[in-house]
């Protein structure tokens, strides 16, 4: 609960300043850049050792060094990112993560709810900024690359999905995106914290179709995580977007989902089975967005409380604190080399 000493008590632990904000900010994007390089360097270091081995035309070769890759990033980018902060004088005196995985501060069905809630503005953004892509390159006539992560039909695509998608993923990018980075930042700012984490985590895909939507239920995930003091819902919602979207990479493979969604019959037919998965995911999803955004009104008028979070540091605003953490050195730095990542990879092929 909200008290004065509450308040006294943050505000003394966090000893906020616009230094020690913008040392917050460049400890995570100390971070991130360390991940950043396994995921990148880590995925040229695996498909130089492999082109050793396997021909590199062959789909033996990319299913391998894809799996092989992202276990690079995830087992060796995320641990190595947080011991190197964590050895910093700024990191020495952050929360340890593993308290985060704990009962969650809040009753069953207020988290529920927020999953919910948390899991229908993850998929409305993702259906916005869909179609507001496909509109923009109707009318300017340039088609946009993007990240392809459907799997072919042989085993090690399939295996290496599911594994990489449905369960690195989820579990890795929780604890560096909202146990690592969260925590770290939390100490001076809740609504500045929970917005600076996700807005990263969205640019972190370095894919525009992702980015929307990954930074909406970043935002969504951190308020979660700070309301419950534990890590469980967010990583609930990780689990279910990811597994719908794992699920869905193993059907969607092999199939013309553009001459489908043209109503090509004869590839409807052909694909009678995937149809009806991909029908049966949109029925889900659409289920879920309206679900998530009744209850989201019903907190708004009902329990506005819910989105009270105790405040630090209060004697500056939290816009205040968000325009510090973006002006560190190292944060316009990563911002920079993001966005242009996401630009070369969204050039045309």
């Amino acid at each position: 609960m909200y008290t004065e000493n509450t308040v006294e008590e943050n505000t003394e632990s966090s000893a906020y300043s616009s230094e020690t904000m913008r040392s917050s900010s460049n400890g995570n994007s100390l971070m991130l850049f360390i991940f950043l390089i396994c995921m990148i360097g880590g995925g040229y270091l695996v498909r130089f050792i492999l082109g050793q081995y396997l021909d590199k035309d062959s789909q033996l070769y990319d299913n391998a060094a894809f799996l092989t890759g992202m276990m690079f990033q995830y087992f060796v980018g995320v641990p190595l990112a947080i011991f190197i902060y964590k050895n910093t004088p700024s990191g020495r005196t952050t929360e340890k993560i593993g308290s985060l995985f704990c009962k969650p501060q809040q009753s069953a069905w207020w988290v529920i709810k927020w999953v919910l809630i948390t899991i229908a503005f993850t998929y409305g953004t993702s259906v916005a900024s869909n179609m507001f892509f496909e509109l923009l390159q109707s009318l300017t006539g340039i088609e946009l690359n993007q990240t392809d992560l459907s799997a072919d039909d042989t085993f090690l695509s399939k295996f290496g999905n599911i594994v990489s998608i449905t369960l690195l993923a989820p579990i890795f990018e929780e604890i560096l995106m909202r146990g690592a980075l969260l925590g770290n930042t939390k100490r001076y700012g809740t609504w500045s914290a929970v917005v600076s984490t996700g807005i990263f985590f969205g640019l972190l895909h370095a894919n525009y179709p992702q980015i929307p939507f990954a930074a909406v239920m970043g935002v969504f995930s951190a308020f979660m995580v700070l309301k419950t003091k534990s890590i469980i819902p967010s990583l609930i919602v990780h689990f279910t977007i990811n597994t719908i979207g794992g699920v869905m990479s193993l059907f969607t493979g092999n199939v013309d989902l553009e001459e489908m969604q043209n109503g090509n019959i004869n590839v409807i037919m052909e694909n009678l089975g995937t149809y009806i998965i991909i029908m049966c995911a949109g029925f889900l999803v659409l289920g879920l967005i309206g679900t998530g955004l009744i209850l989201f009104i019903l907190e708004i008028v009902m329990h506005k409380e819910s989105f009270h979070i105790d405040p630090v540091c209060p004697e500056v605003s939290e816009k205040k604190k968000l325009a510090v953490y973006f002006t560190a050195p190292l944060t316009i730095l990563l911002t920079v080399v993001l966005l242009a990542l996401t630009v070369v990879n969204a050039l045309p092929v």
